[in-house]
């Protein structure tokens, strides 16, 4: 039997304002992330990482849920720059 996957209205609320190919991303990663489940497997963590997104889930093994709770797009990390009045 597989695991149900339900997202929380704010975590649906932010998913619908990324690009669609990182939804796609996230979606695929959580249904693999469920299969896995299904499979008898264990997560890691409580959190999935897909480029600069970040899932976090909570499993429900009793009801076979798996639960996002919460989703962020994430910046990334920009170089460190010297500053420029900086003397020789």
């Amino acid at each position: 039997m597989s695991y149900r996957i339900q997202v929380q209205p704010e975590a649906g609320s932010l998913l619908r304002t990324f690009a669609p190919h990182v939804v796609l991303r996230l979606g695929r990663a959580l249904g693999d992330l469920a299969a896995a489940l299904a499979d008898g497997e264990q997560p890691d963590g409580t959190e999935l990482h897909v480029d600069d997104c970040v899932m976090q889930f909570v499993v429900n093994h009793a009801q076979r849920l798996l639960e996002v709770v919460h989703v962020e797009q994430r910046e990334a990390l920009q170089p460190a720059w010297a500053p420029a009045d900086v003397p020789a």
